[in-house]
C-alpha cells in the first residue's frame, strides 16, 4: 500500500512540488524521513524539478540533492519550495550582509568615524538603494551627511596641501 508516495515518486503529493514547470521523475532519490521536519506527510523522494525565479522571471532547476540538503541538512519543513534561482538567492543574501555591516558600523562611523568608515557606509547605503531602491529616510540622511563629512575633509586637505606648496614646504 502507497503511503504519501512511500513506494511511488509519481505519487507523492502534489503540493511537494506546487508550481513546478516541469518534474523529472527518473532523477528520484530515496529520502530519509527520520532526518526531516514534517507534521502530517514526510517527503520520501527528492525528485530534480524546475521553476521559475520570482526575482529574475528565469527558469531553474531544483536538484534532489539540493532538496535533500535543505530538508536533511539544513531541516526546513518538508512543505517549503524555492521562489527564487541561486543567482537571487546570492544577490539576496549579500544584500542581507551589506544591511548587517550597517547596522553594525553606522553609529561607530557617525560617533567617531575615520573617513574611510564613512566613505564605506556611503558605499553600503548606495550598493542597497540602487538594489532595493527607496530606503529609510534615516539611511539617507545619514549618507548625505557622510558625502558632506567626506567633501569637507577632502577640501580641508587639498587646502592644507595648496598652503604648504605656496610656502615651499612640500
Amino acid at each position: 500500500m502507497d503511503v504519501f508516495g512511500n513506494t511511488d515518486p509519481k505519487r507523492m503529493p502534489k503540493h511537494f512540488l506546487w508550481n513546478a514547470i516541469s518534474v523529472d521523475y527518473k532523477s528520484a532519490m530515496r529520502a530519509s524521513i527520520d532526518k526531516q521536519n514534517y507534521s502530517v506527510c514526510p517527503r520520501h523522494w527528492y525528485i530534480d524539478a524546475v521553476f521559475k525565479c520570482v526575482g529574475c522571471g528565469e527558469s531553474f532547476t531544483w536538484r534532489a540533492a539540493e532538496q535533500k540538503a535543505w530538508f536533511e541538512d539544513y531541516c526546513f519543513w518538508v512543505d517549503s519550495l524555492p521562489r527564487h534561482c541561486r543567482d537571487c538567492r546570492a544577490e539576496h543574501r549579500h544584500l542581507l550582509a551589506l544591511r548587517r555591516e550597517y547596522d553594525q558600523s553606522v553609529t561607530a562611523a557617525r560617533d567617531h568615524g575615520t573617513p574611510s568608515q564613512k566613505r564605506r557606509i556611503v558605499e553600503i547605503v548606495s550598493e542597497l538603494e540602487m538594489a532595493c531602491g527607496r530606503l529609510p529616510e534615516k539611511m539617507m540622511e545619514t549618507k548625505a551627511l557622510f558625502e558632506r563629512q567626506i567633501k569637507r575633509e577632502a577640501d580641508t586637505d587639498k587646502q592644507s596641501q595648496d598652503a604648504l606648496s605656496d610656502n615651499g614646504l612640500e
